[in-house]
């Protein structure tokens, strides 16, 4: 039976100029070490605050190991690469910080041990505009104060313990899924020791929701080496992971066991949701039916990972779901397993970044293309996760002329078509979010709010309206609630609030002609001050953030405001629309009341509407306000409806004076 020895716990540290064996001989120094708890990372500790380079990790341990078992050493992830020892011996290294990797310790176990860590994780780059690790948004984005580096073995060390042969990787994937009908494929790599005849088990049972269990069982003749094995079978009377605002995200307990000789030798537990998802031109379909996606773009909840848990990325799940979010885009990062098993568990989809940074100079491929394998068999049993990016352009982080450089765009894209192979149940996207026009991306917007954010309109009709077929990345910088100066930080977030209204507004107009989906830059802060977030470094909402719950809202009535203001003795014309994007039959009738009264608070129009709203419907004209603006000051537009017993209110403030168009 497998089983699992754990290496966390107190490890030495020591900062070095370079590596060498002196730190592993007789003559190590004693002096300059310092003690820390594993998990961690090392800035985590006051002595190493501002450190970045070098560090040899030492821990001793003892263990009996027993004769026909394999023991591997895993290292659940080091940031940035590393080199490890056992008892001496020179076991291998990673680059990369965000997978695991095992070693086969067997031959090197002693009663008493020493396993080293020579760790590497580099300081601000001498090219910053091509930074030459595929660290994302750790190598050097304004979300991060100076001088932090994220260095250190914040992810487990433990022994795996196995049979004569051992499951190495193993991926799941949904083939076809017709109503309770689905189709999987199940692929393995198993290493074994000699040649052997084992079977394969693989069961269903039902987690949090009653439904039928499933057993498979695979014959397979191993041979001495690695092995590969993929079958495909069928199953009948499945219930289906949806998003949480779609229905119940249905998850199975699933166990793949390796037996041989009347034994288990090895074995896998997971957590699996049944589904498909494709993108069509850009639109989302979620088991074949069309899904409007509203979301927002994702920055780890805490500074250092390492210290993050299930319970933390849980009250983040509860913030997404308050503002009606069913999808995030974890922006130039991997997070945490804990955080991709609770997305799992909420019904929250995941576009997932590859961690490549902006002017990555593509001097190792084959290092890049490795990385980018182990991304996809860490992450590819998650039901959430249905979207690859490799390179994220969006965001205007960078000066235009390093954003693609030589063979950039050609390398990542031939890297995006192998991941295709490999996972071709997920969309992949090579180079997202740069050039507004290009075929084949998403878009993202940088346009201000007031002065030049009507620019957005442009790209509304005709041949530019392809730029909105799925906008990633919008939005505008807002000042946190512990900030002081309270009128300037209240005015910071009713501009942020009022730049993704605009924006949410005309992308769900065109729901589906072309839009599919809108994901705002970003959900959450990582410190206090001026950022693009509408929850603060310590998880307390701005305004802005009840403006996006507001505008996310399944059944949603607004306004396409044409200006900010407007000149006295103007026209103002503004098509009210009705957004319903809840998929049940039979849906109540919503009562929708329109105001617009003047400065003086003077009723000046008004109107209502009795809507019978469809199934996931694209969104539909109810009427048009058209009133000449006689006086100088704030108008306001009133719009209310309401929704399964609750009432709700839009509002929108017209400005009239001299400055007005």
């Amino acid at each position: 039976m497998l089983a699992k020895f754990d290496l966390d716990g107190a490890w030495e540290l020591h900062p070095v100029a370079e590596f060498s064996s002196l730190w592993w001989s007789e003559t190590v120094p004693e002096e300059g070490w310092v003690t820390q708890e594993l998990p961690a990372q090392w800035q985590e500790l006051e002595a190493f605050s501002r450190y970045a380079g070098k560090m040899v990790y030492r821990r001793n341990f003892s263990f009996a190991p027993e004769k026909d078992r394999v023991y591997r050493l895993e290292i659940g992830g080091v940031f940035y690469k590393y080199r490890v020892y056992l008892n001496k011996y020179a076991l291998g290294g990673r680059e990369g910080y965000f997978y695991p990797a095992t070693y086969n310790i067997t031959p090197y176990l002693q009663a008493e041990n020493q396993l080293i860590l020579e760790v590497e994780s580099p300081g601000p780059q001498a090219d910053a505009a091509a930074p030459s690790v595929l660290t994302g948004l750790f190598a050097g984005h304004p979300a991060f104060p100076e001088g932090y580096n994220p260095g250190g073995i914040w992810r487990p060390v433990r022994i795996l313990s196995s049979g004569p042969a051992y499951i190495e990787r193993w991926h799941l994937r949904t083939v076809e899924l017709e109503g309770d009908e689905a189709t999987l494929s199940l692929t393995t790599e198993i290493y074994a020791l000699r040649a052997a005849e084992v079977t394969l088990q693989l069961s269903f049972s039902p987690h949090k929701l009653n439904g039928q269990s499933y057993h498979q069982v695979f014959s397979v003749n191993l041979e001495r080496g690695f092995n590969r094995f993929q079958t495909t079978f069928r199953l009948q009377g499945v219930r289906p992971w949806q998003t949480w605002d779609r229905g119940q995200p249905h998850l199975y307990h699933t166990n793949l066991s390796l037996q041989g000789a009347g034994e288990t030798w090895d074995g896998k537990d997971f957590l699996y949701g049944i589904r498909t998802f494709t993108l069509n031109n850009f639109i989302p379909y979620l088991n074949g039916q069309r899904l409007l996606v509203k979301g927002s773009n994702y920055l780890p909840p805490a500074l250092y990972l390492s210290k993050v848990k299930k319970e933390d990325y849980q009250r983040e799940i509860a913030l997404l779901q308050q503002s009606h979010q069913n999808m995030v885009r974890c922006y130039q990062h991997l997070e945490k397993a804990e955080f991709y098993q609770a997305m799992d568990e909420a019904g929250i989809l995941i576009w997932q970044d590859f961690p490549m940074p902006n002017g990555y100079p593509m001097t190792n491929p084959a290092g890049l293309r490795q990385q980018v394998e182990e991304m996809f068999y860490l992450l590819g049993n998650h039901p959430a996760v249905a979207i690859w990016t490799l390179a994220n352009q969006s965001g205007y982080e960078a000066p235009a002329t390093t954003r693609l450089k030589g063979n950039f765009s050609l390398q990542v894209k031939k890297v995006a078509q192998h991941l295709s192979q490999l996972d071709p149940g997920r969309p992949v996207i090579p180079i997202s979010g740069w050039g507004g026009n290009r075929e084949g991306t998403d878009t993202g917007f940088n346009f201000q709010y007031p002065g030049e954010i009507v620019k957005f309109n442009r790209y509304r009709s005709g041949f530019r309206q392809r730029a909105i077929r799925f906008v990633s990345w919008f939005g505008q910088a807002a000042l946190g609630p512990g900030e002081p100066e309270e009128k300037t930080r209240t005015l910071s977030q009713q501009r942020q609030g009022e730049t993704l209204r605009f924006y949410i507004d005309r992308l769900r107009f065109h729901k589906y002609k072309p839009t599919g989906g809108m994901l705002f830059f970003c959900f959450r802060a990582l410190h206090p001050g001026l950022f693009w977030s509408v929850v603060d470094g310590q998880g307390q909402p701005k305004a802005s953030f009840h403006m996006v719950a507001l505008c996310y809202r399944p059944v949603y009535v607004f306004a396409l405001i044409p200006w900010e203001r407007y000149r006295e003795g103007t026209l103002f014309q503004a098509p009210i629309c009705f957004a319903n994007d809840r998929t049940g039959n039979g849906q109540a009738s919503v009562l929708v009341k329109a105001r617009l009264t003047d400065p003086r608070g003077q009723l000046v129009w008004k109107e209502q509407w009795t809507v019978s709203p469809c199934p996931d419907e694209e969104t539909r004209i109810l009427g048009e306000v058209s009133v000449m603006l006689m006086a100088k000051g704030v108008y306001q537009l009133n719009l209310s409806w309401v929704d399964q017993d609750e009432t709700v209110e839009n509002e929108y403030r017209i400005l009239v004076d001299e400055k007005g168009y």
